[in-house]
């Protein structure tokens, strides 16, 4: 069994969120990094605190080693194309498959998986799964697992089970705490010829309006917004912003210019963070409650971007609005306005305090149905 020593787990105590588990503190927790499945059977038979981790790119703090004595299950080389079906556009690959590998070998083939967050170049197809991810063109794919056919997952007990898309619930969106994904198939589409629009406006009315017009056309597929705060950041100018992609010639951008501002996208993030808002979350809101949840963030001095067509923001915050509680602040005002917490990112550590008692007796249900001994990512979600 391929494991790492203690000393060398320093990389594994957090995921792209920076949050600690508490067995942290001591190093107190092992690391294994599998190439069979056979190795992940046997460490989910002789441990009781089992954390799987795709690439670590987790916002909510979801891959963290928690609790005593836990060994984290690190999926990256478990990573091959196991069978691949031009015909019908399927393709089953190995949980710790990179996005954009999965891609580029697709792409010969004139096809892709379109799901696409823009941590496309290091995401795993398992952490997809496992999150539900969105991406940017949710508005027109919609959630990862939309795209899943069956997956096989190493149940509680170290047993491989095939899990069908009926009950593929039970395992997308749960962060680990019910299996362990190795093994997915997934639909694919063709790739598609596709050009862009810039839409600038003073008034978050005229934004609004804009994207219920763009929801009603099926050629688009992406609509992404930033608020003045971000634009004024990244050197857009002070308006408010909409990116939008058309699956179509409709767009105005097409070309090498349609490719430079879709790969824009993906700086936002790195450069929003070069000005000092560190701290990225995820709410997920309802079109009506917009105006009102961007005035509370405008007047915070907060930069906003996120896929609106799908109503899911992420807002920035320096470490200073973070001391000062602004966070907790927004969490309380979304939740107030009907949203949700998370939109994308998930619950893990970082949100379990927001999450709603019905939606929490929903997970724990879930949660004892997969794993009643609790082995899988203890202390996470719920």
């Amino acid at each position: 069994m391929a494991k790492k020593t203690k000393s060398l787990n320093i990389a594994y105590e957090s995921d792209a969120s920076q949050i600690k588990g508490d067995s942290c503190s001591n190093g107190n927790f092992e690391v294994l990094i599998p190439k069979s499945v056979a190795e992940i059977s046997l460490a989910v038979k002789s441990h009781n605190n089992v954390v799987p981790r795709g690439a670590g790119t987790g916002l909510s703090g979801g891959a963290v080693p928690s609790g005593q004595d836990c060994i984290v299950i690190d999926m990256s080389k478990m990573n091959k194309i196991l069978d691949f079906d031009i015909k019908h556009k399927k393709i089953v690959v190995q949980s710790g498959m990179i996005l954009d590998e999965l891609n580029g070998f697709l792409m010969q083939y004139g096809l892709e998986f379109p799901i696409n967050p823009s941590s496309h170049s290091v995401c795993t197809i398992g952490g997809m799964i496992a999150t539900d991810a969105v991406g940017n063109r949710a508005v027109k794919y919609g959630r990862t697992s939309k795209w899943v056919e069956w997956i096989e997952i190493v149940d509680n007990n170290g047993q491989v089970q095939k899990k069908s898309k009926v009950e593929l619930s039970d395992f997308a969106g749960l962060e680990g705490i019910t299996g362990i994904i190795i093994t997915a198939c997934l639909d694919l589409v063709e790739l598609k010829k596709r050009t862009a629009e810039l839409f600038s406006t003073e008034k978050i009315s005229d934004i609004i309006d804009k994207t219920r017009e763009l929801k009603r056309n099926s050629s688009v597929s992406m609509i992404e917004f930033f608020n003045k705060s971000a634009a004024y950041i990244l050197g857009f100018g002070e308006k408010y912003y909409l990116m939008i992609e058309y699956e179509s010639e409709e767009g105005n951008i097409t070309g090498q210019d349609y490719k430079n501002l879709i790969n824009s996208r993906d700086t936002f993030g790195p450069t929003l963070s070069k000005h000092g808002h560190l701290y990225l979350e995820d709410p997920q809101i309802y079109l009506d409650k917009f105006e009102i949840i961007i005035d509370w963030f405008e007047k915070n001095k907060i930069p906003v971007f996120g896929h609106l067509g799908v109503g899911i923001l992420h807002p920035r915050f320096t470490q200073e609005q973070v001391q000062a509680g602004k966070i907790d602040e927004m969490m309380k005002f979304i939740l107030r306005n009907r949203g949700k917490v998370s939109g994308e990112h998930g619950i893990g550590l970082g949100k379990k305090k927001f999450l709603d008692v019905g939606t929490k007796k929903l997970y724990i249900s879930v949660k004892k149905r997969n794993d009643p001994e609790n082995k899988f990512n203890p202390g996470k979600i719920i």
